[in-house]
């Protein structure tokens, strides 16, 4: 309950309108410095957003997300100290 009342307010303040999977939503969208693994760990400058698991289809990789014109796709979810459940950080392409 706490995770969601706080990822609610952190949308509500930061979000900007996205479109994600033909569904208009909002996200919070950044660029980040993230290291992909693989044969040898590559860091690669990529474009993320964060999405409220409740307001968008499901996250898989390929899906069509639209930000400020442009279209990107799903490559990968994000782990990290998030509540999944609530908010998910996705690693676009």
């Amino acid at each position: 309950m706490i995770a969601e009342l706080t990822a609610t307010a952190c949308m509500d303040v930061f979000s900007e309108p996205i479109v994600f999977d033909g569904k208009p939503t909002r996200g919070i969208v950044a660029t980040e410095l993230v290291e992909l693994g693989g044969y040898e760990q590559v860091v690669e400058k990529r474009v993320v957003v964060s999405v409220l698991v409740a307001e968008v289809p499901e996250i898989r990789k390929g899906t069509p997300v639209e930000i400020r014109g442009k279209t990107y796709r799903v490559d990968q979810p994000l782990t990290g100290k998030d509540d999944t459940d609530v908010i998910a950080k996705v690693l676009l392409r």
